[in-house]
């Protein structure tokens, strides 16, 4: 049977910890967002389950014909941050569409705003 390695139980352990420290006071600092923070606590769960049994990564492999469990590990890992990668990215392009829009809206405004300042009548 292959296992997980105490090394590696150790460095997920401390990851999955050091993750959910860093993610808490980052909520309590009000710097992320709670749907981003929801994520990397899910994340370091998933880490914190893989350190406490590895027996579940062990049997998946076998499941799936992985050669070492740590395979399997790599590539959930790998998955989960390239989903999440391009939900990211899926979001900065409505942002930059959002700001793009916005900026020409407001230069729109500026220009509507002028031309009805200089089109006034001069008081006497």
């Amino acid at each position: 049977m292959l296992v997980i390695g105490i090394p590696l139980r150790v460095l997920l352990l401390v990851g999955s910890l050091c993750t959910a420290v860093f993610i808490l006071r980052r909520i309590r600092q009000a710097k992320v967002q709670i749907e981003d923070s929801i994520f990397w606590l899910f994340f370091s769960a998933f880490l914190l389950l893989l350190s406490i049994f590895p027996e579940l990564a062990s049997w998946a492999a076998r499941m799936l014909q992985f050669e070492a469990p740590i395979n399997l590990v790599y590539l959930l890992i790998i998955f989960v941050l390239l989903v999440h990668q391009f939900s990211m990215m899926v979001r900065i392009s409505q942002l930059d569409f959002k700001l793009r829009t916005l900026a020409q809206k407001v230069a729109l405004n500026e220009r509507t705003h002028e031309e009805h300042l200089h089109d006034e009548p001069k008081g006497e």
